[in-house]
Protein backbone atom coordinates (compact mmCIF):
# COMPACT_ATOMS: atom_id res chain seq x y z
CA UNK A 1 0.00 0.00 0.00
CA UNK A 2 2.87 1.96 1.02
CA UNK A 3 4.71 1.94 -2.57
CA UNK A 4 0.94 2.65 -4.36
CA UNK A 5 0.90 5.91 -2.23
CA UNK A 6 4.17 6.82 -3.15
CA UNK A 7 3.59 6.07 -6.74
CA UNK A 8 0.45 7.63 -6.84
CA UNK A 9 2.06 10.93 -5.51
CA UNK A 10 5.30 11.15 -7.98
CA UNK A 11 3.26 10.74 -10.92
CA UNK A 12 0.22 13.51 -10.12
CA UNK A 13 1.93 15.93 -12.10
CA UNK A 14 1.99 13.83 -15.21
CA UNK A 15 -1.99 13.90 -15.17
CA UNK A 16 -1.75 17.97 -16.59
CA UNK A 17 -1.69 17.78 -20.05
CA UNK A 18 1.57 18.77 -21.65
CA UNK A 19 0.47 21.47 -24.24
CA UNK A 20 -0.85 23.82 -22.22
CA UNK A 21 2.60 24.57 -20.08
CA UNK A 22 4.39 27.26 -21.09
CA UNK A 23 8.45 28.72 -20.02
CA UNK A 24 10.30 25.44 -21.35
CA UNK A 25 13.60 25.36 -20.48
CA UNK A 26 13.72 28.05 -18.05
CA UNK A 27 12.53 25.58 -15.39
CA UNK A 28 15.89 24.26 -15.12
CA UNK A 29 16.09 27.71 -13.36
CA UNK A 30 14.98 27.48 -9.66
CA UNK A 31 16.09 31.33 -8.81
CA UNK A 32 15.62 33.21 -5.39
CA UNK A 33 12.94 35.67 -6.47
CA UNK A 34 9.52 36.92 -4.79
CA UNK A 35 6.11 34.93 -5.75
CA UNK A 36 5.55 35.59 -9.74
CA UNK A 37 2.38 37.06 -11.21
CA UNK A 38 0.32 39.80 -10.77
CA UNK A 39 -2.99 38.14 -10.36
CA UNK A 40 -4.40 37.11 -7.37
CA UNK A 41 -5.21 33.72 -6.45
CA UNK A 42 -3.59 29.81 -5.83
CA UNK A 43 -0.81 28.72 -8.11
CA UNK A 44 1.40 25.93 -8.60
CA UNK A 45 5.00 25.32 -9.88
CA UNK A 46 6.36 21.80 -9.81
CA UNK A 47 9.41 20.14 -10.80
CA UNK A 48 9.46 16.17 -10.94
CA UNK A 49 12.85 14.70 -11.17
CA UNK A 50 12.78 10.65 -11.08
CA UNK A 51 16.49 9.09 -10.84
CA UNK A 52 16.50 4.91 -12.18
CA UNK A 53 20.12 4.28 -10.93
CA UNK A 54 22.24 1.54 -11.68
CA UNK A 55 25.42 0.91 -9.22
CA UNK A 56 28.25 -0.73 -11.54
CA UNK A 57 30.93 -1.00 -9.31
CA UNK A 58 30.82 -0.21 -5.30
CA UNK A 59 33.18 -1.55 -2.48
CA UNK A 60 30.68 -3.38 -0.45
CA UNK A 61 28.42 -5.59 -2.68
CA UNK A 62 24.93 -4.34 -0.85
CA UNK A 63 25.21 -1.03 -2.32
CA UNK A 64 25.71 -2.83 -5.82
CA UNK A 65 21.93 -1.88 -6.37
CA UNK A 66 19.74 -0.96 -8.62
CA UNK A 67 17.27 1.75 -7.42
CA UNK A 68 14.11 4.42 -8.56
CA UNK A 69 14.16 7.27 -6.36
CA UNK A 70 13.16 10.91 -7.01
CA UNK A 71 13.44 14.28 -6.23
CA UNK A 72 10.56 16.00 -6.67
CA UNK A 73 9.43 20.06 -5.40
CA UNK A 74 5.45 21.16 -5.31
CA UNK A 75 5.99 24.74 -4.92
CA UNK A 76 2.08 25.49 -3.66
CA UNK A 77 1.28 29.33 -2.71
CA UNK A 78 -1.36 31.73 -2.39
CA UNK A 79 -1.53 35.38 -4.02
CA UNK A 80 -3.64 37.68 -2.32
CA UNK A 81 -2.22 40.67 -4.02
CA UNK A 82 0.61 41.90 -5.85
CA UNK A 83 2.64 42.65 -2.64
CA UNK A 84 1.29 39.78 -0.32
CA UNK A 85 1.69 36.04 -0.71
CA UNK A 86 1.51 32.58 1.26
CA UNK A 87 3.85 30.33 0.04
CA UNK A 88 4.43 26.43 0.47
CA UNK A 89 7.19 23.97 -0.99
CA UNK A 90 6.52 20.24 -0.91
CA UNK A 91 9.56 18.18 -1.12
CA UNK A 92 9.45 14.34 -1.73
CA UNK A 93 12.59 12.47 -1.81
CA UNK A 94 15.00 9.68 -1.45
CA UNK A 95 18.09 9.35 0.13
CA UNK A 96 21.54 9.21 -1.16
CA UNK A 97 21.73 6.06 -3.36
CA UNK A 98 22.44 3.10 -1.74
CA UNK A 99 22.28 4.12 1.38
CA UNK A 100 18.83 3.82 4.23
CA UNK A 101 17.61 6.29 6.52
CA UNK A 102 19.21 5.02 9.57
CA UNK A 103 17.39 1.31 9.29
CA UNK A 104 19.63 -1.73 9.03
CA UNK A 105 21.19 -2.65 5.75
CA UNK A 106 21.21 -6.32 4.20
CA UNK A 107 24.72 -7.77 3.66
CA UNK A 108 22.97 -8.91 0.20
CA UNK A 109 22.71 -6.45 -2.64
CA UNK A 110 18.77 -5.25 -2.52
CA UNK A 111 17.03 -3.47 -5.31
CA UNK A 112 14.88 -0.52 -4.51
CA UNK A 113 12.07 0.80 -6.18
CA UNK A 114 11.00 4.37 -4.18
CA UNK A 115 11.97 3.21 -1.01
CA UNK A 116 12.77 5.37 2.16
CA UNK A 117 11.20 8.40 0.73
CA UNK A 118 10.31 11.25 2.46
CA UNK A 119 7.82 13.97 1.78
CA UNK A 120 7.98 16.88 4.11
CA UNK A 121 6.52 20.47 3.81
CA UNK A 122 9.88 22.04 2.92
CA UNK A 123 8.75 25.83 3.50
CA UNK A 124 5.55 27.68 4.36
CA UNK A 125 6.44 31.19 4.39
CA UNK A 126 3.91 34.28 4.02
CA UNK A 127 5.93 37.40 1.86
CA UNK A 128 5.43 40.56 1.78
CA UNK A 129 6.77 42.60 -1.50
CA UNK A 130 7.27 46.23 -2.25
CA UNK A 131 9.28 47.49 -5.10
CA UNK A 132 12.50 46.95 -3.74
CA UNK A 133 12.47 45.24 -0.54
CA UNK A 134 10.78 41.41 0.63
CA UNK A 135 9.97 40.51 4.41
CA UNK A 136 9.34 36.55 4.97
CA UNK A 137 8.30 34.97 8.09
CA UNK A 138 7.74 31.40 8.52
CA UNK A 139 9.56 27.89 7.76
CA UNK A 140 12.07 28.65 4.94
CA UNK A 141 15.76 27.87 3.23
CA UNK A 142 18.08 30.70 4.29
CA UNK A 143 20.39 32.07 1.45
CA UNK A 144 24.47 31.88 1.59
CA UNK A 145 24.97 29.93 -1.21
CA UNK A 146 24.14 29.83 -4.99
CA UNK A 147 20.84 27.28 -5.48
CA UNK A 148 21.88 23.87 -6.00
CA UNK A 149 19.08 23.85 -8.95
CA UNK A 150 21.60 25.67 -10.76
CA UNK A 151 24.50 22.85 -11.30
CA UNK A 152 24.08 21.26 -14.15
CA UNK A 153 23.68 18.11 -14.87
CA UNK A 154 21.49 15.69 -14.04
CA UNK A 155 22.93 15.00 -10.25
CA UNK A 156 24.63 18.32 -10.09
CA UNK A 157 22.06 19.46 -7.47
CA UNK A 158 22.96 16.53 -4.54
CA UNK A 159 26.11 17.80 -3.17
CA UNK A 160 25.20 21.36 -2.57
CA UNK A 161 22.03 20.32 -1.38
CA UNK A 162 24.07 18.23 1.07
CA UNK A 163 25.57 21.71 3.03
CA UNK A 164 22.31 23.65 2.41
CA UNK A 165 20.66 25.34 5.77
CA UNK A 166 17.00 23.81 4.97
CA UNK A 167 13.88 23.26 7.40
CA UNK A 168 14.26 26.58 9.12
CA UNK A 169 11.80 28.55 10.91
CA UNK A 170 12.17 32.48 11.59
CA UNK A 171 11.76 35.83 9.64
CA UNK A 172 13.83 37.67 7.56
CA UNK A 173 14.41 40.51 4.68
CA UNK A 174 15.88 41.01 1.25
CA UNK A 175 16.27 44.16 -0.71
CA UNK A 176 16.97 44.18 -4.62
CA UNK A 177 18.65 46.98 -5.90
CA UNK A 178 19.24 47.93 -9.46
CA UNK A 179 22.22 49.51 -10.33
CA UNK A 180 21.66 49.94 -14.49
CA UNK A 181 24.56 48.53 -16.44
CA UNK A 182 26.60 47.56 -13.15
CA UNK A 183 23.98 45.11 -12.20
CA UNK A 184 21.23 43.98 -9.84
CA UNK A 185 22.48 42.87 -6.29
CA UNK A 186 20.23 41.76 -3.47
CA UNK A 187 20.81 41.04 0.01
CA UNK A 188 19.77 38.23 1.30
CA UNK A 189 19.45 38.58 6.07
CA UNK A 190 17.56 36.25 7.99
CA UNK A 191 17.34 34.66 11.55
CA UNK A 192 16.59 31.17 12.38
CA UNK A 193 16.48 28.08 13.79
CA UNK A 194 15.71 24.58 13.26
CA UNK A 195 12.19 23.87 12.92
CA UNK A 196 10.65 21.48 15.81
CA UNK A 197 6.90 21.85 14.71
CA UNK A 198 4.77 19.47 13.64
CA UNK A 199 5.74 20.15 9.88
CA UNK A 200 9.15 18.77 10.51
CA UNK A 201 8.50 15.43 10.19
CA UNK A 202 7.66 13.16 7.21
CA UNK A 203 4.23 12.07 5.73
CA UNK A 204 5.91 9.40 3.94
CA UNK A 205 7.93 6.98 5.99
CA UNK A 206 7.34 9.03 8.84
CA UNK A 207 10.39 9.14 11.65
CA UNK A 208 8.99 11.66 13.87
CA UNK A 209 9.05 14.90 14.31
CA UNK A 210 12.38 17.01 15.60
CA UNK A 211 12.40 18.04 19.33
CA UNK A 212 14.49 20.68 20.86
CA UNK A 213 16.41 17.73 22.90
CA UNK A 214 17.57 15.62 20.05
CA UNK A 215 20.24 19.08 20.00
CA UNK A 216 21.92 19.83 16.80
CA UNK A 217 22.92 23.46 15.09
CA UNK A 218 19.85 25.41 15.27
CA UNK A 219 18.30 23.32 17.35
CA UNK A 220 17.91 25.90 19.72
CA UNK A 221 14.04 27.92 19.42
CA UNK A 222 15.67 31.04 19.64
CA UNK A 223 16.95 33.77 17.17
CA UNK A 224 21.18 32.70 18.10
CA UNK A 225 21.47 31.71 14.55
CA UNK A 226 21.63 33.54 11.49
CA UNK A 227 22.54 34.34 7.63
CA UNK A 228 23.36 37.09 5.30
CA UNK A 229 23.77 37.07 1.67
CA UNK A 230 24.94 39.28 -1.42
CA UNK A 231 24.11 38.46 -4.97
CA UNK A 232 24.69 40.17 -8.15
CA UNK A 233 23.63 39.52 -11.80
CA UNK A 234 22.44 41.16 -15.13
CA UNK A 235 25.38 42.89 -15.86
CA UNK A 236 25.84 45.16 -19.69
CA UNK A 237 28.94 46.10 -21.00
CA UNK A 238 29.41 47.19 -24.71
CA UNK A 239 32.84 46.14 -24.74
CA UNK A 240 33.26 43.36 -22.48
CA UNK A 241 31.40 40.26 -23.10
CA UNK A 242 32.34 38.19 -19.87
CA UNK A 243 30.61 40.96 -17.83
CA UNK A 244 27.65 40.36 -19.33
CA UNK A 245 26.75 36.89 -18.38
CA UNK A 246 28.63 36.81 -15.07
CA UNK A 247 26.95 36.56 -11.87
CA UNK A 248 27.87 35.52 -8.19
CA UNK A 249 26.72 35.24 -4.74
CA UNK A 250 28.46 35.25 -1.22
CA UNK A 251 27.51 34.90 1.79
CA UNK A 252 27.49 33.81 5.66
CA UNK A 253 26.16 32.10 8.58
CA UNK A 254 26.12 30.91 12.12
CA UNK A 255 23.83 28.12 13.45
CA UNK A 256 23.56 27.94 17.32
CA UNK A 257 24.68 24.88 19.45
CA UNK A 258 21.83 23.50 20.37
CA UNK A 259 21.55 20.66 23.77
CA UNK A 260 24.77 19.06 24.17
CA UNK A 261 26.43 20.73 21.33
CA UNK A 262 29.92 21.98 21.60
CA UNK A 263 30.64 24.87 19.18
CA UNK A 264 28.35 27.19 17.26
CA UNK A 265 28.60 26.34 13.23
CA UNK A 266 30.61 28.77 10.99
CA UNK A 267 30.11 28.72 7.19
CA UNK A 268 30.94 31.29 4.77
CA UNK A 269 30.75 31.02 0.56
CA UNK A 270 31.89 32.63 -2.49
CA UNK A 271 30.38 31.75 -6.27
CA UNK A 272 30.22 33.19 -9.37
CA UNK A 273 28.94 32.05 -12.64
CA UNK A 274 29.19 33.05 -16.07
CA UNK A 275 26.85 32.15 -19.38
CA UNK A 276 27.89 33.12 -22.76
CA UNK A 277 26.82 31.72 -26.86
CA UNK A 278 29.85 29.90 -28.70
CA UNK A 279 29.41 29.68 -32.27
CA UNK A 280 25.94 28.29 -33.59
CA UNK A 281 23.92 28.89 -30.82
CA UNK A 282 25.62 26.90 -28.25
CA UNK A 283 25.23 28.37 -24.79
CA UNK A 284 27.77 27.41 -22.00
CA UNK A 285 27.72 27.68 -18.28
CA UNK A 286 30.29 27.72 -15.88
CA UNK A 287 29.57 27.39 -12.16
CA UNK A 288 31.72 27.42 -9.17
CA UNK A 289 31.24 28.12 -5.53
CA UNK A 290 34.06 27.29 -2.12
CA UNK A 291 31.67 26.90 1.10
CA UNK A 292 33.84 26.37 4.03
CA UNK A 293 32.17 25.29 7.66
CA UNK A 294 34.02 26.02 10.95
CA UNK A 295 32.69 23.26 12.94
CA UNK A 296 30.89 21.09 11.20
CA UNK A 297 27.05 20.14 12.94
CA UNK A 298 28.88 21.45 15.85
CA UNK A 299 31.77 19.30 15.96
CA UNK A 300 34.61 21.16 17.97
CA UNK A 301 37.31 19.24 16.16
CA UNK A 302 35.76 18.28 12.21
CA UNK A 303 35.97 21.48 9.45
CA UNK A 304 34.96 21.17 5.94
CA UNK A 305 35.79 22.84 2.74
CA UNK A 306 34.01 22.23 -0.01
CA UNK A 307 34.26 23.60 -3.93
CA UNK A 308 32.23 21.92 -6.60
CA UNK A 309 33.33 22.96 -10.33
CA UNK A 310 30.36 22.78 -12.74
CA UNK A 311 30.08 23.48 -16.90
CA UNK A 312 27.32 23.05 -19.00
CA UNK A 313 25.84 23.17 -22.36
CA UNK A 314 22.87 23.55 -24.37
CA UNK A 315 22.19 23.42 -28.28
CA UNK A 316 18.32 23.19 -29.20
CA UNK A 317 17.34 20.50 -27.03
CA UNK A 318 20.67 18.67 -26.38
CA UNK A 319 22.13 19.81 -23.23
CA UNK A 320 25.62 18.55 -21.75
CA UNK A 321 26.50 19.18 -17.90
CA UNK A 322 28.79 18.28 -15.16
CA UNK A 323 30.21 18.79 -11.66
CA UNK A 324 33.25 18.05 -9.96
CA UNK A 325 32.73 18.62 -6.58
CA UNK A 326 35.97 18.48 -3.87
CA UNK A 327 35.69 17.98 0.14
CA UNK A 328 38.57 18.70 2.25
CA UNK A 329 38.15 17.78 5.75
CA UNK A 330 40.15 18.38 8.87
CA UNK A 331 38.84 16.64 11.54
CA UNK A 332 40.45 15.00 14.56
CA UNK A 333 38.94 11.48 14.04
CA UNK A 334 40.99 9.66 11.92
CA UNK A 335 37.77 8.19 10.05
CA UNK A 336 36.39 12.03 9.29
CA UNK A 337 39.91 12.91 8.59
CA UNK A 338 39.66 12.05 4.73
CA UNK A 339 38.85 13.89 1.43
CA UNK A 340 36.32 12.88 -0.85
CA UNK A 341 35.61 13.95 -4.39
CA UNK A 342 32.74 13.43 -6.36
CA UNK A 343 32.55 13.54 -10.06
CA UNK A 344 29.16 13.64 -12.59
CA UNK A 345 28.37 13.92 -16.10
CA UNK A 346 24.62 13.50 -18.23
CA UNK A 347 23.79 14.10 -22.14
CA UNK A 348 20.15 15.33 -21.89
CA UNK A 349 17.35 15.57 -24.79
CA UNK A 350 14.04 18.46 -24.43
CA UNK A 351 11.70 16.21 -25.68
CA UNK A 352 9.17 18.84 -25.26
CA UNK A 353 9.47 22.40 -23.66
CA UNK A 354 8.25 20.49 -20.37
CA UNK A 355 9.76 17.09 -20.61
CA UNK A 356 13.61 16.34 -20.55
CA UNK A 357 15.32 12.73 -20.35
CA UNK A 358 19.41 12.31 -18.99
CA UNK A 359 21.90 9.46 -19.17
CA UNK A 360 24.30 10.00 -16.44
CA UNK A 361 27.15 9.11 -14.91
CA UNK A 362 28.16 9.63 -11.36
CA UNK A 363 31.35 8.47 -9.84
CA UNK A 364 31.70 8.72 -5.82
CA UNK A 365 34.79 8.84 -3.30
CA UNK A 366 33.18 9.16 -0.13
CA UNK A 367 35.19 7.72 3.51
CA UNK A 368 37.51 6.34 1.19
CA UNK A 369 35.06 4.13 -0.41
CA UNK A 370 34.63 4.36 -4.38
CA UNK A 371 30.90 4.14 -6.20
CA UNK A 372 30.20 4.25 -10.22
CA UNK A 373 26.83 4.43 -10.76
CA UNK A 374 25.09 5.12 -14.15
CA UNK A 375 21.01 6.17 -14.92
CA UNK A 376 18.38 7.74 -16.49
CA UNK A 377 16.92 10.60 -14.87
CA UNK A 378 13.50 11.74 -16.49
CA UNK A 379 12.21 15.47 -15.75
CA UNK A 380 9.25 17.29 -16.25
CA UNK A 381 7.76 21.04 -14.83
CA UNK A 382 4.77 22.18 -14.65
CA UNK A 383 2.63 25.29 -13.65
CA UNK A 384 -1.07 26.16 -13.31
CA UNK A 385 -2.62 27.77 -14.54
CA UNK A 386 -0.66 27.65 -17.68
CA UNK A 387 1.26 30.36 -18.82
CA UNK A 388 2.67 31.79 -14.92
CA UNK A 389 5.46 30.55 -14.52
CA UNK A 390 6.71 31.01 -10.45
CA UNK A 391 10.36 30.35 -10.19
CA UNK A 392 11.55 27.84 -6.68
CA UNK A 393 11.61 30.12 -3.89
CA UNK A 394 14.62 29.46 -1.63
CA UNK A 395 14.39 32.37 1.04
Amino acid sequence: MNNILKIFVILIGFSFPIDTLSKGHEHDEHDNSSHGGEDGGFYIHSGITIHLDKTLDADEEREQVDEASTHSHFEIGYNFNESLAIISDIKIEGGDHGHSHGESESETPKDKFFEEHKSIINQLYVNLKTEKLDLYAGKFSPVVGFDFHKFPGAYGYQEVEGYALLQKVGFGAKLESDFGDAGTHTINASTFFADTTSLSHSRINNDGKLRKADGGVSNTEDFSSYSISLGGKSFFSLDNNFIDGFSYQIGHAKQGKGEGGAEDEKRYSIGIAHTSYLYEGIKMTFITEYMNISKLGGESGHDRATTTYGLGFEHGKLTLGGTLTYKDNDADDADENVDDNIRQISLGYYVDENLKVDLGYKRKKVSNEVSKIAGITIKYVFDWPSGDHHDHHNH
